[in-house]
């Protein structure tokens, strides 16, 4: 069946379903001038302007009247002397210049006839574009989104398409609506639709464009397949057949990737710096030693994705480039803690049981961190493996007449193996016990799964498989279908990971880095994608982890 699969694979890329990110060309003009006015952190109104295709510096100035150098000025941030234009970019035009024969623009104002001085609002009018939200909005007209949702009278920073927002010219603008006795609109008001025409009255292209959305993305694959070895990875073939089918499935939304895929075994680097260069996105290698040897040539900085290593997430401090998709242990256990808070009751006690004289004691001394800045009261009780068979009485004392919620801080399978069998023993004794645990307790073969069900385990977990989700079934079928075989957990990662990014290159453009760090969470088939920066020099983490309760009927719920 492997042997069909990795055929299936090989041949897969040739197969891939080719298509424009568009249903039809739009022929666009060398420049057209935008009427998308904006305030700068200056004060200043400018206008905002998308770069296009074979759009130069020079014609832009042109055509809004204006000098190269004012374009330089009012964009520091994007050093455009040394960098030039970036395709998609948006910059801003200082609304001064003649404009193709509009009226100028007085510094800090809009554009306004003589007789219509005394009538101009204190606000302009926004229409909310699908891709937009109110955080979005807010910074491009330099104020905040509760000064937005305040003059709107919303209740929620939830927005719709071709919603009408008023958006106040300036702070003291925005003081003199709020202060008006007028009571507020309701948010049907507030937030009445545009008027259907709206939308065409828009250039069609900018609309499609997304600001700096791509046509294709170009990613690349660099996994230890041992593809020529006649005895290919299992697990790697299926991260590689679920990434195939997020390919695939994206295709067919319009998203088109141009896919290269690169052998990386035995250690031996596959791909140049070059090579690196050509990508807006690197998935792989796997291993620590392999992803170091990637990011020694990194020379252009492209995003490298660590798949699927969860100790890989020591290399991110020191690399900016590198992008750890699994959720390290940390997270897990910073999210048991802020569960045990939610759930704690008075009466209930939290114990954290540990090996005494272990050599390893980093999970105690993060548990007992994390729990001490919470403010949650615990007891902390220690003992070795060899004393577990005379140590429940030893533990009664700590436990009280509430709910006991207990965290293991060890990774040892002999230790944890003996603490559930207590815990057990407490539950036979009619004491309310909860077993709070990482993921890793899933992986001991020793602990039987209906002792994790009698405690009730809340598990924080990286990966988790919700086979109701409709999006889970759909996945199987067509996994099913395409290459008659069942997916594991890898096809299902590489799944989640090729739709994420590649869906965040397409939909961000070259800024698509930047704003892993302020999107919400998102959930995958398998997995929570919510990343952090890490440090100052660091790259991203991913910090998303999945809530789990293993219930009395043995099934599990998922809840978060």
């Amino acid at each position: 069946m492997k042997t069909r699969l990795l055929t299936l694979l090989l041949t897969g890329i040739l197969a891939l379903p080719c298509g424009t990110a568009f249903a039809q060309e739009y022929t666009q003009t060398p420049v057209t001038v935008s009427k998308d006015k904006v305030r700068g952190r200056d004060g200043k109104v400018y206008l905002s302007h998308v770069v296009r295709e074979r759009q130069t510096l020079f014609s832009i100035a042109k055509a809004y009247g204006v000098s190269v150098n004012d374009i330089y000025d009012a964009n520091p941030e994007k050093d455009l002397r040394t960098e030039g234009l970036k395709l998609n970019d948006i910059i801003l035009i200082p609304a001064t210049g003649s404009a193709q024969g509009q009226t100028p623009l007085a510094e800090g104002k809009d554009v306004v006839s003589s007789d219509e001085k005394d009538d101009i609002p204190p606000y302009i009018i926004h229409v909310v574009r699908w891709y937009e939200n109110i955080g979005d909005i807010a910074r491009k007209y330099d104020t905040s989104p509760e000064v937005i949702m305040k003059v709107n009278g919303l209740s929620s920073k939830k927005l719709k398409a071709r919603m009408e927002l008023k958006i106040p010219r300036s702070a003291a603008d925005a003081d003199a609506m709020l202060s008006d006795e007028k009571p507020a609109a309701p948010d049907t008001a507030a937030v009445a639709p545009a008027p259907a025409d709206t939308a065409s009255k828009e250039p069609l292209d900018d609309f499609l464009s997304i600001f700096t959305r791509k046509k294709e993305v170009k990613a690349s694959l660099v996994l230890p397949l041992a593809a020529s070895s006649g005895n290919p990875s299992d697990n790697y073939m299926d991260f590689y057949a679920g990434f195939l089918l997020a390919v695939r499935d994206l295709a067919e939304e319009g998203i088109t990737t141009d896919l290269s895929v690169y052998d990386m075994s035995g250690g031996v680097l596959p791909l140049s710096t070059d090579r690196l260069r050509e990508s807006d996105f690197v998935v792989g290698p796997v291993s620590v030693p392999d992803l170091r040897k990637v990011l020694e040539i990194n020379a252009p900085g492209t995003p490298i994705i660590s798949p699927l290593d969860p100790r890989a997430v020591a290399l991110v401090r020191d690399h900016t480039s590198l992008i750890h998709a699994p959720s390290p242990y940390d997270a897990q256990y910073e999210e048991l803690v802020s569960w045990i808070k939610e759930d704690l009751q008075p009466g209930d006690k939290v114990i954290l049981i540990s090996e005494k004289g272990a050599k390893n004691t980093e999970i105690t001394t993060l548990t007992d961190s994390l729990m001490r800045a919470s403010g949650i009261p615990h007891s902390s009780f220690s003992y070795s493996i060899l004393e577990g068979r005379n140590v429940l009485g030893s533990l009664l004392p700590l436990v009280g007449s509430g709910c006991n919620r207990v965290i293991i801080t060890s990774d040892s399978e002999a230790f944890v193996h003996d603490v559930v069998r207590n815990l057990g023993l407490l539950l036979y004794r009619k004491q309310a016990v909860v077993l709070y645990s990482a993921a890793r307790i899933r992986s001991f073969g020793t602990i039987e799964v209906e002792n994790l069900h009698n405690l009730s385990m809340h598990a924080a977990l990286s990966y988790h498989i919700d086979y109701d989700d409709p999006r889970v079934r759909r996945f199987l079928m067509a996994f099913r279908a395409l290459y008659n075989t069942e997916p594991s957990q890898f096809a299902f990662q590489g799944y989640d990971i090729a739709s994420f990014f590649i869906r965040s290159v397409y939909e961000f453009g070259n800024r698509w880095t930047r704003s892993l760090a302020s999107r919400d969470a998102e959930r995958l088939l398998q997995s929570d994608f919510k990343f952090t920066e890490e440090g100052d020099h660091g790259g991203l983490v991913n910090q998303g982890v999945r809530r789990v309760i293993y219930q009395s009927d043995y099934s599990l719920r998922l809840l978060k």
